[in-house]
Parts: structure tokens; sequence; C-alpha cells
């Protein structure tokens, strides 16, 4: 504290006591204020103290900087892990239902009885297409919704994103269930 802010504060002091009635300052009253002001912590700050705390702040700001991008590089390679798992769903499914609609077509000119038993697994193929095809839309719903600040958009945001894992999930199952349902029709094609 500088003179000036140490003589102002105690002739505010001293107006305060008079304004209150107080003619007199006792001496020993106006030593124990004067002690207690001494004994504070000084709100001077030397070159020193303001160079560290300056390199203090510089270093959490650069902290935080690396913490930020450390964050959207994870968020990046979530969001491309998700389009590689959904492109790979409409790769297997996809395949597998032309596959199978060609297989079935070949079949037509030689042996039509056989064909409900491979159109089956046509069906649970196209299925898991659909069903990646509608988690496709949901991811791009839940991130609209997570780009708002309000509460049930985040909420909203959330459930649709775990509704298009879900069906990303149900997609590889279907892709599973139509590969053994095509692996029983063949070895009964005999």
């Amino acid at each position: 504290m500088s003179a000036k802010e140490f003589a102002s504060q105690l002739k505010q002091t001293i107006v305060g006591l008079k304004n209150s009635g107080t003619d007199a300052i006792h001496c020993d009253n106006l030593i124990v204020y004067l002690n207690e002001v001494i004994n504070s912590p000084s709100p001077i700050v030397t070159e020193t103290e303001l160079e560290h705390y300056k390199a203090q702040l510089q270093i959490m700001v650069e902290t935080e900087k690396r913490n930020h991008a450390s964050d959207i590089e994870m968020f990046r390679s979530v969001i491309q892990s998700g389009q590689n798992a959904v492109k790979s769903s409409f790769l297997l499914n996809g395949g597998a239902s032309v596959a199978m609609l060609a297989f079935i077509g070949k079949l037509t000119e030689e042996q039509q009885s056989k064909i409900p038993e491979f159109a089956n697994s046509l069906t649970i193929f196209v299925i898991g297409v659909l069903a990646i095809a509608i988690a496709s839309g949901f991811t791009y719903l839940s991130q609209w919704f997570y780009a708002e600040d309000e509460a049930w958009k985040q909420k909203t945001g959330l459930g649709m994103n775990i509704v298009s894992i879900l069906l990303g999930l149900s997609s590889y199952g279907f892709f599973i269930w139509g590969m053994c349902r095509a692996y029983t029709s063949f070895v009964s094609f005999v």
C-alpha cells in the first residue's frame, strides 16, 4: 500500500469515527490499528512476483490450448471411426445383398424352387442396410442437437447417439444372421 493510499484510508477511518460521535482517539487504539495495517499483507506486488504471476498465467494458457487441441483431435478421431464403421456396415450388408441378388437371379434360370430359401437371406441383408442407413441419419441428428447448449437438446442428442450406436451394432448383427442363413441355404442346396 502506498503512502497516499494509507493516508486516505486513515482519514476515512477517522472521519467515520468522528461522525459516529468520537471526539478523540486514544493513542493505544491508534497504535493497534496501525499495527494491523503494518502486519496485513501488502497489496503492492513486486516486479519479481508480477513476473512469476505472468509466467504461471502463460503456463496455464498453454496448458489449456494443448488440452483443447487434444480434445478436438480426439473428437475428430471418434467421428472418423464412426464414419468408418458406417461405411463398413454399408459395404458388408450392401455387398452381401448384391451378391445374393445376383445368385437369386441365376437361380431363376435353373432352380426356381430354391429362391425362397435364399430370398430370406437377402431380406436380412437388406434390413441390415436399412438399419445402418437409419443409424447414419440419427448420427446427423445427434450432432445437430449436440451443437446447442440447452440441456434438453444435449440429452436428446445423447439419446439419438445411443440409438445410432444400437442401430449400427444391429446392422452387424443382421449381417451375421444373414450370413448364417445363407450358409444354411447353401449347405442344403444340393
